[in-house]
């Protein structure tokens, strides 16, 4: 028995020493050959730990199957090679590209002499680890690190790419889009068979000294309607957008364009990245830091943006052209020379119903807030606090948003800096901001406005993004417990406390107060009153009395601005701008489906709205019947009236306060 436990130890032994970074990959066989390389060994290896290869060339002329691995020796160069591996995985068996050995982790030094150090093409199922990645060649050309490429091929799924160090790319800092230089790129191209990448995770990478893009996501497979000008003709297909893309704990830092950037996603995550230093080279053109281009329903969240050079654009964040439900949350921007966000649509273009909470910017210059290019549709910010130590454009509404475009609520301005402005805000939203220090000329007439001191703790001295105390709240803040509903605010604040819709917030991204009180009903001021995309619209601006309400999309003409005015039994008149008159049941009626009209006010409980807080929005009940302002339809031209509550979707109103 002795000597069986003997022979069993010295075979355990005996087994080849590896190092390898990959996550467990499902059902992969044991018995999977590894293919070992190392550039300084001997020629004529066979891939052996013993006799490993000694060039790329070796690899890339083998067709590897599922469940297969290519270890590079820890410590080895590879100069002026491509590692262009041939064949795909398959679910739980995926293909492995990583490191053996103790040391360094192994090195592929393009040095220029390749446009692509790492290189997949139309295949899928493949784990890229633990490389030391670089491509410096004597002047700057179109190069990238790791290019991974699909052309009229369908859907390629599963790619992770973790543990790589990326670095000194000197690529061509004037091509943007597809054929671009990039540390990390993905890249479809084709014509003839919708084409996309699906489950891509680029997980805990460094990124640095690279132009002109960190990590790149593109597609040529781009049209849809919520993109009216994608500058590329025939070339380019219908939407096919990549699905299940996580870009997570990267840190990309010297970046010669654009840092982060998962344009046509669909439903991307990027989060725990940290980006320092962007838009760095000339001709940089525009960039931003972290930011998509054509997508839907991307989340950015507990990223740390800084260093962005400003000459055209250098923002950390960005909203732009065919942005579709984009969020933006607990992200800290800092000391980025062009601001803390660019909210950019393209002309004819959609960009809409986008998100900006419980962020916290501290010391972004340049325009904080540039509101440029086309106008966007329903981007709600708020809860977020900037302190503002430098020269800046608060906010410059350049393109003339109003309130359809942007609505700034429950925001903490701390502004300790003697220069800044505001460029044409007043046409925006705003509702319950705190704006605390100097006041510039310009700063908007928020009708619940508050300016006392929000007493943040040490507000100018986070370090990072998890060491950001300085901007919690403390006792006696103005901020504290008067802030605006908000329908559905995302359940937590920055530093992670519980955000309970239904109840009143504080102001900022500290959610400092744990008891919830209910929202009172609106305060007197103009609103726009909107349901189902339709604001409360008084047809073709008619002043006739008797006339009935419709939904319309709102477009800021006075028609669809409303008077609320609190009367004294706590119920509220609804009075349009345009005509003068008041929101009436029809004939004082108690039946379902009697018009709501416009009438001369005359304070009856036909004109009495009682404001209750329901679902992220308020439901507006007539005093004379009981029932509840409804909108029939979420086209254009629906018509109101009133109805019992529970009888259609469409009867929760938000209102959005009108300079």
């Amino acid at each position: 028995m002795r000597l069986r436990r003997l022979t069993l130890l010295l075979s355990v032994l005996s087994l080849p020493l590896t190092s390898v970074g990959f996550a467990p990959a499902g059902h992969a066989s044991a018995r999977a050959p590894s293919f070992h390389v190392d550039c300084g060994a001997a020629a004529g290896g066979d891939g052996s730990q013993a006799k490993p290869w000694n060039t790329l060339a070796t690899v890339n002329a083998r067709t590897f199957q599922p469940g297969d691995a290519i270890l590079l020796k820890r410590g080895s160069t590879c100069t002026g090679q491509q590692l262009f591996p041939k064949g795909s995985g398959s679910p739980g068996s995926p293909i492995r590209i990583g490191a053996y050995g103790s040391g360094a982790k192994p090195k592929l030094a393009g040095a220029g002499q390749v446009a692509d150090v790492v290189r997949l093409a139309d295949q899928e199922h493949w784990e890229i680890a633990d490389l030391d990645i670089s491509n410096k060649g004597d002047t700057a050309a179109t190069r990238r690190g790791v290019h991974i490429t699909r052309t009229d091929s369908g859907t390629g799924t599963y790619y992770r790419l973790r543990g790589l160090d990326v670095h000194d790319v000197n690529g061509n800092q004037t091509k943007k889009d597809d054929d671009a230089s990039a540390g990390i790129f993905f890249e479809v191209l084709g014509q003839t068979t919708p084409t996309r990448f699906d489950d891509v995770v680029v997980e805990n990478n460094t990124v640095r000294t690279v132009d002109r893009y960190g990590i790149h996501f593109w597609t040529r497979w781009m049209l849809r309607p919520e993109l009216n000008n994608p500058n590329c003709g025939t070339a380019c297909g219908p939407w096919t957008p990549q699905t299940r893309v996580v870009v997570r704990g990267n840190t990309v830092t010297d970046i010669g364009g654009d840092a982060i950037v998962p344009h046509h996603t669909e439903g991307a995550l990027v989060e725990h990245n940290r980006v320092d230093g962007f838009r760095e080279r000339e001709p940089a053109h525009c960039a931003a830091g972290i930011w998509g281009w054509n997508t839907d329903r991307a989340l950015y969240q507990y990223n740390e943006v800084s260093g962005g050079r400003s000459e055209c654009d250098g923002q950390g964040l960005d909203i732009d052209e065919a942005n579709i439900g984009t969020v933006y949350q607990y992200n800290y921007s800092h000391d980025n020379e062009g601001g803390f966000i660019l909210l950019c649509n393209g002309s004819g273009s959609t960009t809409a119903d986008n998100i900006v909470r419980y962020n916290i910017s501290q010391n972004d210059g340049g325009q904080l807030f540039d509101i440029v290019c086309a106008k966007t549709t329903n981007t709600q910010i708020y809860n977020n606090t900037f302190y503002l130590s430098r020269p800046v454009d608060i906010i410059n509404n350049a393109n003339g948003s109003d309130a359809a475009s942007a609505v700034f609520s429950n925001n903490i301005f701390h502004v300790a800096t003697s220069e800044a402005s505001y460029v044409n805000a007043g046409s925006l939203g705003f509702d319950s901001n705190v704006f605390h220090g100097s006041h510039p000329a310009g700063e908007p007439a928020d009708p619940n406005k508050v300016t006392g001191d929000p007493k943040l703790a040490a507000p100018g001295t986070a370090t990072s993004r998890a060491d950001a105390d300085g901007y919690r709240l403390q006792a006696g803040s103005s901020a504290l417990a008067n802030g605006r509903a908000v329908a559905s605010p995302g359940g937590r604040d920055y530093f992670g406390n519980p955000v309970t819709a239904g109840c009143v917030p504080d102001r900022g991204a500290h959610q400092a107060t744990t008891a919830c009180t209910a929202p009172e009903g609106p305060a007197n001021g103009v609103y726009q009153i909107s349901a189902g995309g339709q604001a409360v619209d008084v047809p073709a601006n008619s002043t006739v009395r008797g006339t009935q309400l419709n939904g319309w999309k709102w477009h800021g003409g006075d028609n669809q601005k409303w008077t609320v005015t609190r009367n004294t039994d706590g119920t509220h008149t609804l009075r349009n701008v345009h005509s003068g008159l008041c929101a009436d049941v029809r004939d004082n009626s108690t039946q379902a489906g009697a018009a709501v009209t416009q009438w001369p006010c005359s304070g009856a409980a036909n004109q009495r709205w009682a404001a209750r807080w329901q679902d992220g929005g308020y439901t507006l009940t007539a005093r004379s019947s009981g029932l509840l302002l409804t909108l029939a339809s979420r086209s254009d031209g629906g018509l109101i009236s009133q109805q019992p509550a529970g009888s259609t979707a469409i009867q929760t109103w938000n209102l959005v306060p009108q300079p």
